[in-house]
Parts: C-alpha cells; sequence; structure tokens
C-alpha cells in the first residue's frame, strides 16, 4: 500500500532526529521530545491512512463534513432528480441516427418559482434550434420560470406511423409516436409530461388529492409548435391530455382534406384516391376534436402563402360545432372566467414566417393559464 512507504520514510526521519538529540540534549529532555513526537507522528499516519481510504468505511469522513446541509445522494438514478440542474444536449436513437434533444433550464428568480417545462417543435425541415436564434419564444420562456425543450425533428410531419406509400427520405425522420415513446415519456421520471408525479410512486388520495412517497410533484408541461410543428403540438396534446397543460398551435395545418394536392401529404400519406381511409384518419386533426381535453391558442397569418390560415379557421369552426368539445369548454370557462378554452388570433398581413411566429409565440403569454 501506499502509505506504508510514507511509514517507513517517518521513521528514518525519526531515527535519525533521535540520534542528533542523544548528542546534545540531557535525558530527561531527550524523553519529553521523543514523547512529542511520538504523538504527533501517530496523529499524521492517522489522517495519512483516512486520506488514503477516503470511502464509505469507518476511516471515511462525509464531503459536508461539519456542515448542516446534507450531502447530495450518490444515487444516479434520474427518478430522484428534480428535473435538470443545468442546460443539456443529448442524443436518441432512431431510425438508425441519433436525433438531438435540447434542455434549456429556467432563470428561476429564487427557489419560491415553481418550474415548468416548454416542449417546443419546429416546421418540416426547420432547425429546432431557430426558435431561440430567429424568435425571444424561448428567452421569454426561460425568464418565466420555464425550461425549454428542443427536439430536431427534422422533415418529420408527426405522423403516427411509417406507411407504405410514404416517400423513401420522408421514413428516416422521427414519428409522432417515436417523439413521445423514446423522448417523452422517459422524462416522467424527472417529473415532466405527467400529471401523476413519478410514477408508481403514489401512496394513496385525501380528498381527491394524489400523495406522493417522495412528495415530487408534477413539473407543469406546455407544448407549441410552428408550421407542422403545429400539428404536432395538437396532437400531442389530443393523444396525451395527461402529459400537457396547455398547447399552442402556430400557422398549423390540421386537416389534410382539405388540401389534396399539397405534396407534403401526398408524399407522407400516399394519394387520396389510394388510402382515403388515412386521410380520413387519425392524422386529421379536425375530426378528432371531441376528444381535445387541454386548453388550445391558435393562431395564423392571412397572407401565409404555404398553409392557408384556412386550415386554423375551419379547425375553430369544427371545435364550435363539436357539442362534447363545447361541454369541456364550458365546464373551464367556469373555472377560468376570464380565458377561453380555445383562443385563435388571425393576423391580418402575416405570413408563414418566424417574423409572425415570433410575434404570435409572445402572445400565449396573456394568457393566465400559460403563467
Amino acid at each position: 500500500m501506499a502509505w506504508t512507504g510514507k511509514y517507513e520514510r517517518l521513521v528514518n526521519f525519526l531515527q535519525h532526529l533521535a540520534a542528533v538529540v542523544r548528542r546534545g540534549v540531557s535525558f530527561l529532555g531527550r524523553m519529553w521530545i521523543i514523547v512529542g513526537i511520538g504523538v504527533l507522528s501517530i496523529t499524521l499516519l492517522a489522517f495519512t491512512l483516512i486520506a488514503e481510504t477516503d470511502q464509505q468505511g469507518i476511516f471515511s469522513f462525509s464531503r459536508n463534513f461539519g456542515s448542516n446541509v446534507s450531502a447530495p445522494s450518490a444515487n444516479k438514478d434520474s427518478s430522484l432528480l428534480p428535473g435538470f440542474a443545468r442546460d443539456t444536449v443529448y442524443f436518441v436513437p432512431c431510425n438508425g441516427k441519433s436525433i438531438r434533444v435540447e434542455i434549456r433550464v429556467a432563470r428561476l428568480a429564487d427557489a419560491s418559482t415553481r418550474r415548468k417545462m416548454l416542449l417546443l417543435l419546429p416546421g418540416w425541415n426547420y432547425a429546432d434550434t431557430q426558435w431561440y436564434t430567429r424568435t425571444r419564444v424561448c428567452d421569454e420562456a426561460r425568464n418565466r420560470g420555464y425550461d425549454v425543450m428542443l427536439v430536431e425533428m427534422g422533415k418529420s410531419v408527426y405522423m403516427d406511423s411509417l406507411y407504405p406509400q410514404m416517400r423513401a427520405d420522408y421514413r428516416l425522420h422521427p414519428t409522432r409516436t417515436w417523439l413521445w415513446d423514446s423522448v417523452l415519456k422517459p422524462l416522467q421520471k424527472r417529473r415532466y409530461f405527467s400529471d401523476r408525479g413519478i410514477p408508481e410512486d403514489s401512496v394513496g388520495t385525501f380528498h381527491g388529492h394524489v400523495f406522493y412517497r417522495s412528495l415530487k410533484l408534477p413539473i407543469p408541461t406546455f407544448v407549441m409548435g410552428l408550421s407542422t410543428g403545429a400539428r404536432g403540438a395538437l396532437l400531442l396534446a389530443l393523444e396525451h391530455p395527461e402529459a400537457f397543460q396547455g398547447c399552442a398551435g402556430l400557422s398549423g395545418d390540421y386537416n389534410p382534406l382539405l388540401m389534396k394536392n399539397d405534396n407534403l401529404m401526398i408524399n407522407c400519406l400516399g394519394k387520396f384516391d389510394e388510402v382515403p381511409w388515412r386521410w380520413w384518419g387519425t392524422n386529421n386533426i379536425e375530426r378528432r376534436v371531441d376528444a381535445f381535453r387541454v386548453p388550445l391558442f391558435l393562431a395564423h397569418g392571412t397572407a401565409d402563402k404555404v398553409v392557408p390560415w384556412q386550415q386554423t379557421e375551419s379547425l375553430f369552426k369544427a371545435m364550435e360545432s363539436s357539442v362534447n368539445f363545447q361541454k369541456r369548454a364550458s365546464t373551464f370557462h367556469k373555472n377560468h372566467a376570464d380565458v377561453g378554452f380555445v383562443r385563435t388570433l388571425f393576423l391580418k398581413g402575416a405570413g408563414h414566417n418566424y417574423s409572425f411566429w415570433n410575434e404570435a409565440g409572445l402572445k400565449v403569454w396573456d394568457y393566465r393559464d400559460w403563467k
């Protein structure tokens, strides 16, 4: 062991010192010096052993020895971690490649500010990072206590699966099913994307409230998307209402039946005449409005030449015509008298661009359920 060499050197030094003492100091003086040096040597040797065995055991001290603050847990299980502590980038496998995920943590004013999460979804072939390079939405969210999550979705159109008729290069990009199963659902261990706190951790209910063994409550989570990312945001909120407390869609396409000649939809779903059920099915948000349980903010520019603003208008009219949707909206309004279950913004003259997405994205913060 390393400490034995230190012990031998210490003994040699003491023997040399004793020889010097014998030549020039009285017998009694020599005895007192030798005793003092012995005590000092034993003390030094003990601390040498402690330093060499600094681990859990009889010679180890806590890292916060002398402090009233508890030492951090050595358990790296993510279920014990209260969200992300710092900006983080990691990668998740998908179709043989790695998809980049970025978390930008909130700028919390103080420890009393409750943490929240905002998932920002990009449009088709838009860089996810443009949410913070070309708009102020990301920075504004972080200033309001939101962690911001960005996922590199590439040419995804947020379909539920890959279809035989889908163009080959489109099949390389993530679906919304992959996004939920591989990226969002695993973060429930960190209390995001859930209304239950840490899964499997509840201990019972009292007056309708669930109590958790770890006392770690869920982090309120919201989703916002632009262009095809808007349809992705609404579909996630529609299919996983337990995960989100609010949803915003900017310049989205929600009913492919209104755009039967759109090449993007044809290359993803197949031609309407060949597979009409797919155009009517689970990827058609307008035909599923009865199932919405998450408050919505919908915005569109009236001069949009990529996705006609009538996509958002048609979706809103379908919501107004749905009996189930209106019942849910009425219940929501009773509890939130100053806002509606769905709010719309049609900006005259605005196009399909970041200037509009920045303005519309910042408008979201005007509503109470996003604060």
